[in-house]
């Protein structure tokens, strides 16, 4: 199963709800999946604390019409405009919302509880100042950078050695190679973004997963060179999902 970012999940069916093709009960839903209730600090009008719909419907009264994805990563704020607080908030957390038409982004804070096997996720979403997002690459461009960092790759994803690492990565894998169809966003969005979404969620959690353990990698040269060879294809990947996950906002 195709899992998104929270923040691609908030992007995609925020706008999709400020469009009117879908509920803020299916947003919260969509979003929260099996963490336990979102809150959100610093919503603009609220005194304290309060639900994730709550911001959202504040974010609405503040002039938000669609909401963005950022991916960034460290020497890479892709899809950020600023403040530079806000940067950094987003960087350490790998994501962010950015609201187009109100000067705010969400960030979301995880904290995961319980012990391994067993654990949960409670999230309070940050309500930062936020420039405008910068200009992007269009989904075309993304899904053709996306393809060349895949075939630069070459081998090396197709020998990850999967077995050192959790069951699910197989089924990743598998699902790349025979290119199985699944619709990871609202109905809203055009087939193309359905496509790249879910093809570009794969390949950035196997390619997480490779760059976070050497798996099969026995030497440091060997390791090294996967990390050459991914790296490229982690920035795609996190391009091209961001990009179909605002291809209803950028239309």
């Amino acid at each position: 199963m195709v899992t998104l970012p929270r923040s691609a999940r908030l992007a995609a069916w925020g706008t999709a709800w400020l469009r009117n093709e879908a509920s803020l009960d299916d947003v919260v839903d969509r979003v929260r999946a099996d963490d336990e209730p979102h809150d959100a600090v610093d919503v603009p009008g609220a005194a304290t604390a309060t639900g994730l719909s709550e911001a959202l419907l504040a974010l609405r009264e503040a002039g938000a019409t669609a909401f963005l994805v950022a991916l960034p990563a460290p020497g890479d704020p892709s899809g950020l405009g600023g403040p530079a607080d806000l940067n950094g908030y987003a960087v350490d957390a790998g994501e962010a919302v950015i609201a187009d038409g109100a000067p705010y982004a969400l960030v979301p804070d995880v904290r995961t509880f319980g012990p391994p096997g067993d654990q949960g996720h409670m999230v309070t979403w940050m309500v930062r100042p936020a420039s405008p997002a910068p200009a992007a690459p269009s989904l075309a461009d993304t899904d053709k950078e996306l393809t060349t960092a895949l075939l630069a790759a070459g081998s090396i994803l197709t020998d990850l050695d999967v077995a050192s690492w959790r069951p699910e990565v197989e089924a990743l894998l598998s699902d790349i190679r025979t290119n199985r169809q699944s619709d990871p966003l609202p109905r809203a969005f055009p087939p193309q973004a359905q496509a790249v979404a879910a093809r570009a969620a794969r390949l950035l959690a196997v390619v997480r997963f490779a760059l976070g353990d050497d798996g099969g990698a026995v030497t440091t040269s060997e390791a090294t060179s996967r990390r050459a060879a991914l790296t490229p294809l982690e920035r795609a990947s996190r391009s091209a999902l961001a990009a179909a996950c605002n291809a209803l906002a950028t239309r």
